[in-house]
């Protein structure tokens, strides 16, 4: 098959065009380039810099916090405390506890503590897991824990009412001078543990984790413990430990790190002491006091833990909560780790963070990578370690690709748009030259166009070259009989639409225009009608068939042009019956109370026929409203049909071959304050059970 030549017109437009579209791209490629690599450049300069800043800062606090620790661990004044309090909680430790000392404890974690816990809790520990079995926790939380009542909450300082034994006593002795150091150093929270027994004798708050053991106790297998049991038989004063955040039962599963350092009575080692490790110091610092600062409205830097998951909360949590969630949901994160952080409200030790980038941190290497962050998202990102002595963690600074990229898709709009005008520049130069040459054959395609489109009233003129003359005759000659043709085939289609509308109700017949013939629809709300009309064989007895099938098709008129004026559609008649919807092709709010007023007029109709015609036809009418299905039945010759529970309640309704109008309970809702009813009666009706229906009343003359 021969490739068709271009015309003259068209390899000047090709040519002009062709030519200034190249030179577009090869200097908007050029210039992409170098703008791409600037840009990226620009980006993961600014992010190594951050990375580095914030790494810095985080080492920093960290070594704050540490010498903090190490320096109170040496203080006489804790020294003298520890050794004070950890004397008296061996005496108590080695005290009997009554069993309502015991009672009181356990009822405190099985009604207060463990529910608290579970709500917050990705996995519920058993009930009970973390009540303390050892004598000294017991008393203690007996006499601290209980009575401050959700001691995991935010409980104040550590104080009793109850106790008066040698531990309230070298509690009352320090307590003021504790509270005033702390409390100006700005420590909200540390732990005495005993080095020998690894039970922790002393806790500035309330907690549970007061008077427990780290060596067996509820607590044993936490970061908490670990860092302990490797400080407890240091022989250097300054030696610390730092253990990595974990979900800290105490405080309902709320991230928590320590810094511990041992605490020297002499040669002798006499506690651990150990600091909280304050989250909201370093995010502070990640996030330049959420002000994200040079990190545009995409940007952010977190803090990632040896486990994978993430140290500080997303700023994406933090500014739009709706839209990370919906973000994670399609993200490649698991179902369960969404709802997680939903639930806890947190993406502290929730979010896994498995991309290269971070997996690299945490080797110790540092660099910057294009890949995608943990939602999903393309990003520039800038990684490298944090290294606190047995911990490292990797921070992370990042910013979307798209964001970073902004600046590159203006330029490629420009250049496009410029691209545009060029080349609309040089097809009007191009139609210029090429109408001076191809004018006569121009006219002609014109015309061909305007055919094309839906014009058949178009005439070319006639040109005086013989050639083109003929043709014009030709193309003129074919045009007339494309709008004979066209106008009759209109004809046809308008007589064929108006045959379809009249057999169809009005969604039938989109169906069937749209080509889903065989496939049904569901509605919601549609009030359905089925009229069954009694005494037609007797009729035809009396007339003759032929005359009872004319009478017939008159009161199916008479029907259908009720049904119109209420806003009612037909759906179909078989033999003496009819059944009609409203709410169907049309929304209406008040298809029920329409659909009960045409009732009314098929019952008058019934009547004003039965009174011409001297016929005795009752018209039993079953209304019910609900769900459907409608659709069509058949390929070639089909009929529209309605199904469901709502058709066929409807169609099962009878009233003995009595006039009526009987409504169901769904219906009689919806119109009884605007349509008299008379009193319900019950019906049995087949496969649906007994029924309360409602008869509307009508005019008994009317009826006949």
């Amino acid at each position: 098959m021969k490739t068709p030549l271009l015309s003259v017109q068209t390899r000047i437009l090709v040519a002009f065009v062709s030519l200034t579209l190249i030179s577009i791209a090869v200097v908007t490629w050029q210039g992409y380039r170098s703008a791409r690599a600037a840009l990226t450049e620009a980006a993961e300069r600014e992010l190594v810099g951050l990375e580095q800043a914030k790494s810095e800062q985080v080492a920093t606090i960290f070594t704050t916090t540490r010498r903090q620790v190490t320096a109170l661990s040496g203080v006489p004044l804790f020294v003298e405390a520890a050794r004070d309090l950890r004397s008296a909680y061996r005496e108590i430790s080695g005290g009997p506890v009554t069993p309502a000392m015991k009672e009181a404890v356990e009822q405190f974690y099985l009604r207060d503590f463990d529910p608290a816990l579970a709500r917050r809790s990705a996995i519920a520990p058993p009930p009970g897991a973390f009540i303390p079995r050892n004598a000294g926790a017991l008393y203690l939380q007996y006499h601290y824990v209980v009575p401050a009542g959700a001691a995991y909450d935010g409980a104040g300082v550590l104080a009793s009412t109850t106790d008066a034994g040698p531990y309230a006593a070298a509690l009352s002795r320090h307590s003021r001078q504790l509270r005033g150091a702390l409390d100006r150093l700005g420590i909200d929270s540390i732990a005495l543990v005993d080095p020998e027994t690894m039970e922790v004798f002393y806790s500035y708050r309330q907690s549970t984790l007061l008077g427990t053991s780290l060596r067996d106790g509820p607590y044993a297998e936490s970061n908490l413990a670990a860092m302990v049991r490797s400080l407890r038989e240091t022989k250097d004063v300054d030696d610390y430990r730092v253990s990595d955040f974990e979900a800290w039962r105490p405080s309902l599963g709320s991230p928590m790190a320590w810094v511990g350092s041992p605490v020297f009575d002499g040669p002798k080692i006499i506690a651990v002491m150990v600091q909280r490790f304050r989250l909201q110091p370093i995010a502070q610092a990640l996030s330049d006091g959420g002000k994200w600062t040079g990190l545009g409205k995409s940007g952010e830097v977190y803090l990632l833990g040896g486990d994978g998951t993430m140290r500080t909360d997303s700023r994406f949590l933090l500014q739009d909560r709706a839209a990370f969630l919906e973000t994670l949901r399609h993200s490649t994160l698991t179902t369960r780790t969404a709802e997680t952080v939903e639930r806890l409200n947190t993406t502290i030790l929730t979010v896994p963070v498995r991309h290269a980038a971070a997996q690299a941190a945490l080797r110790g290497e540092s660099g910057v990578m294009e890949l995608d962050d943990y939602r999903g998202v393309p990003v520039f990102m800038a990684y490298g370690p944090v290294d606190l002595d047995s911990v490292r963690w990797a921070v992370i600074a990042k910013i979307d690709r798209g964001e970073a990229m902004a600046p590159l898709t203006a330029y490629l709009q420009r250049m496009l748009a410029t691209a545009v005008v060029l080349a609309f520049l040089a097809s009007l130069a191009s139609l210029l030259l090429a109408s001076v040459l191809t004018r006569p054959i121009t006219a002609l395609v014109s015309a061909a166009q305007e055919v094309s489109a839906g014009r058949l009233d178009v005439q070319v003129p006639l040109h005086r070259i013989h050639e083109y003359r003929k043709l014009g005759e030709a193309f003129n000659a074919m045009v007339k009989s494309l709008g004979a043709s066209r106008s009759a085939l209109d004809r046809k289609i308008e007589e064929n639409e108006q045959l379809l509308d009249s057999l169809l109700p009005a969604s039938g017949a989109a169906q069937v225009r749209g080509g889903a013939g065989d496939r049904p629809q569901a509605f919601a709300d549609v009030t359905v009608a089925y009229i069954r009309l009694v005494g037609l064989e007797a009729l035809s007895q009396k007339t003759g068939e032929e005359a009872s099938m004319t009478l017939l098709s008159d009161l199916v008129a008479a029907f259908d042009e009720a049904a119109d004026q209420h806003g009612v559609e037909k759906v179909r008649t078989i033999g003496s019956s009819y059944l009609a919807a409203s709410g169907l092709s049309v929304e209406r709010p008040d298809h029920t109370a329409r659909m009960v007023e045409f009732a009314r007029e098929v019952v008058r109709i019934v009547g004003r026929f039965n009174t011409d015609r001297q016929a005795h036809l009752t018209a039993e009418i079953g209304i019910n409203t609900g769900p459907v299905i409608a659709g069509l039945v058949g390929r070639r010759r089909f009929i529209y049909d309605l199904w469901g529970d709502t058709v066929k309640i409807a169609r099962e309704i009878e009233s003995g071959g009595k006039t009526s109008i009987l409504v169901t309970r769904a219906v009689y809702d919806r119109v009884n304050d605007s349509v008299p009813f008379g009193p319900p009666v019950r019906h049995a009706l087949r496969g649906a059970g007994t029924l309360e229906l409602y008869p509307v009343q009508f005019e008994v003359a009317a009826a006949a």
